[in-house]
């Protein structure tokens, strides 16, 4: 049993509330499971459809594994095409080849079970979110259960990273390489600590590269705060501005003109789709001028998204309200961090989770023009905007408790 192993008790959570959030976890899954197997929802529903290739996978895999290895770096285009491509690209079918692959493995061990699979999903999923409870609870003086709450049970993150799909797993990677850095930056980069970053990494870049390029700069802040104790506002600020800069001007220099036309391109691929939540958006180019002006849309789209007024169901309702909750929630917090005079608003914890999720929101907002997509995409960075907003609010350093 996973509560065992020394990762796990080291969270101070105990074996009882540990086992509740794993069976709660699992039992959203089965729901969302359930959801998507409903007549009006599995013909688009890809856990299914992911499981079911995996089956024929798993036959492949007992029967010649070595082209089963062989097929995943297989391209089957002309040219291995843009990297962050929606199509016709080998980047892009790599997601969904990785992803089918991982689960004919998890076959072999589950004998072929889609709920047996999702034990060992939502197993994944508790290290990355126990690693993210960690991560807070080590540095913070925060109430238990507001922490639990706010890491575990946020409604749109537990529905959509709970099932059997790529956005559990991807948040699940991000969580732990914030948490082995961390302890990286504390300590030392050993051998053990440097190959988990390594995994999770690829776990990111084979389901979702674009991510890569939210986490990274983060990362890159952090690691400077740290070796040169650069005051870590003033040095988060300057990685936000550069690269916003590189973004706003990427089309002017060949060495980052891939960097719009990707964002271009997957903004425009996005519209040739249909679907019930699709709403209007401006013309996007790969130019300056239009980069910029499409900035404060794309901030408004993810952010706020869906608006009253283009509700169609009960599940967009409720995404609804609790967005302009936490959105209130962030609001306030924004407010603290202002007028908050302790060590909270210098943490590059806090820091590289609120750079990580803006950039998440803003690549989200220039790309995505559907209310039901950017409900799902925005649920992993949830967890990434809600807890430091929460203990900016709440809670305190440990050197601020220390202080008179």
């Amino acid at each position: 049993m996973f509560t065992k192993l020394s990762f796990f008790k080291n969270s101070d959570l105990g074996t009882f509330t540990l086992l509740s959030i794993f069976s709660i976890k699992y039992l959203v899954g089965f729901f969302y499971s359930y959801y998507f197997s409903l007549p009006s929802q599995i013909t688009n529903a890809d856990t299914w459809s992911y499981f079911m290739d995996s089956k024929i996978e798993t036959d492949w895999l007992l029967s010649n594994p070595k082209a089963f290895a062989a097929d995943l770096f297989a391209n089957h285009y002309s040219q291995s095409g843009n990297l962050f491509s929606c199509t016709n690209s080998f980047w892009n079918d790599l997601k969904t080849t990785f992803f089918v692959k991982l689960l004919a493995v998890l076959n072999l061990f589950s004998g072929k079970n889609y709920y047996i699979n999702l034990l060992f999903f939502n197993a994944f999923f508790m290290f990355g979110g126990v690693a993210f409870y960690r991560l807070f609870k080590d540095n913070f003086i925060i109430n238990k259960w507001v922490l639990i709450a706010t890491v575990f049970f946020t409604p749109s993150f537990l529905f959509w990273c709970s099932g059997i799909h790529k956005d559990g797993v991807i948040f699940s990677a991000t969580a732990i390489s914030i948490f082995i850095f961390h302890k990286a930056l504390k300590d030392k980069f050993n051998a053990v600590r440097l190959f988990i970053l390594i995994l999770c990494f690829a776990l990111i870049f084979l389901l979702r590269n674009y991510y890569l390029l939210a986490i990274m700069p983060a990362f890159i802040a952090w690691y400077v705060v740290e070796k040169t104790k650069l005051n870590a506002k003033i040095c988060y600020a300057l990685m936000t501005l550069f690269c916003l800069l590189v973004l706003t001007f990427s089309s002017s220099f060949s060495i980052t003109k891939g960097i719009c036309k990707s964002i271009v391109e997957k903004h425009n691929e996005f519209l040739t789709l249909e679907g019930n939540t699709k709403f209007q958006t401006p013309n996007l180019e790969t130019n300056t001028k239009s980069v910029v002006s499409y900035f404060p849309f794309a901030m408004q789209s993810s952010l706020f998204r869906p608006f009253p007024n283009n509700i169609k169901s009960k599940g967009e309702f409720f995404a609804m309200l609790e967005n302009y909750f936490f959105l209130i929630i962030l609001i306030v917090a924004i407010i603290s961090f202002i007028y908050k005079k302790n060590s909270i608003t210098q943490s590059p914890i806090i820091l590289t989770c609120f750079l990580i999720s803006f950039f998440l929101l803003l690549f989200i907002g220039y790309t995505v023009c559907f209310d039901g997509a950017i409900i799902r995409y925005r649920s992993v960075s949830f967890p990434l905007l809600i807890v430091p907003c929460v203990i900016i609010i709440f809670g305190k350093t440990k050197e601020d408790l220390a202080m008179p």
